[in-house]
């Protein structure tokens, strides 16, 4: 069985990760990993090859670079994919995507061209769109054979629009696995709850400055009631909308993304994290660290309703409500919405049936 992988930012190499690692251990499957470039920068996807043993790609597509738009990314990959599996022959059963980025975008040119999509993450939905990243999804998921979800209600989802309920494997979360396996080495030392961590980069909050500048006054005067350092991860389209629109960022300082598992070791012993990346309501879940998320909607729903994040409103003043959850989350969280830790033997053997 000949099975195509294709990957392309940092978060989706991380959950990929363990569903590699099946793939190459299985004598029954040939498997092909291809590198779509879109994060070319080596803190964004090469080091996680590293840190997490993934093998090299057997192709990178090298449709990343600094200015290229979206439709540039899309375009680019739809013409370089098709034509690498026909040059190379590659002829596969299934090719396997997991996520939301523009990488995922390509997946109704293959469907039209006759190949067969499996979709890993499978029926997540914020029902904004003025996301990218849900239109990605929508276009992926509607254009899979195969749905891999990682709870309930998103299946539940894709019955609603229509999407046989035969096509879909609930399989739990692959970040479960990767964390697990770092867990010992992260969590060797308790909690020391000594940094407040804050992530910004989606563009319906950098984009707008009053919102951009609501959410650096919240989470400065978090700072001062806890009275911790701040510190902000420097992603240069959010830095650059900072300079830009003159944004008062207080007393938080910015610094350089981080290795995954230094990223890990800082949610661990961070009092609480403030972020719009929906990958960032599923680590400190698994670490027990909870999270301020500042954004209208969100695709992981589950989240809210365990514990595991609390949605921030900027425009309120810092509340009694907001300072509760921060102090008592870690022990009413819980992270089983995430599932038990063995997606990617479920994402196997459903592709194999």
């Amino acid at each position: 069985m000949n099975i195509i992988t294709v990957t392309g930012i940092r978060p989706d190499f991380i959950r990929m990760s363990e569903v590699f690692r099946a793939l190459d251990l299985d004598g029954n499957i040939n498997h092909t990993l291809i590198h779509t470039g879109q994060h070319f920068d080596r803190l964004l996807s090469g080091v996680f090859f590293d840190e997490l043993g993934i093998r090299e790609p057997d192709y990178n597509l090298e449709i990343g670079g600094i200015g290229k738009e979206h439709f540039h990314q899309n375009a680019e990959l739809t013409v370089k994919l098709i034509e690498l599996i026909r040059n190379e022959q590659l002829d596969p059963d299934w090719i396997v995507f997991l996520g939301d980025s523009n990488s995922v975008s390509v997946a109704p040119s293959l469907a039209k061209e006759g190949y067969k999509i499996a979709h890993i993450e499978a029926g997540m939905r914020s029902r904004d769109r003025r996301m990218l990243e849900e239109i990605n999804r929508i276009m992926c998921d509607h254009s899979s054979e195969l749905l891999f979800t990682y709870h309930d209600d998103y299946t539940e989802n894709l019955c609603r629009e229509g999407i046989p309920r035969y096509k879909t494997i609930c399989v739990g979360n692959t970040i479960v696995e990767v964390v697990n396996n770092l867990k010992d080495e992260i969590c060797k030392t308790p909690k020391r709850q000594d940094i407040i961590l804050l992530d910004i980069h989606r563009p319906e909050n950098f984009k707008y400055p009053e919102r951009l500048q609501g959410i650096f006054d919240q989470v400065n005067l978090l700072k001062q009631h806890y009275d911790l350092p701040c510190i902000s991860l420097k992603f240069p389209r959010t830095y650059g909308m900072i300079d830009a629109m003159s944004i008062d960022t207080g007393e938080i300082e910015p610094v350089d993304l981080m290795a995954y598992k230094k990223y890990l070791e800082t949610i661990y012993h961070a009092k609480f994290l403030v972020s719009d990346s929906g990958t960032a309501q599923e680590e400190p879940a698994l670490l027990r660290t909870p999270v301020l998320v500042p954004r209208e909607y969100t695709e992981r729903p589950q989240s809210y309703h365990t514990f595991c994040s609390y949605k921030l409103h900027i425009k309120c003043p810092l509340s009694n409500e907001i300072l509760s959850y921060i102090d008592t989350a870690g022990d009413k969280m819980n992270p089983n919405w995430l599932g038990k830790g063995q997606a990617s033997k479920k994402i196997v053997e459903g592709i194999k049936i």
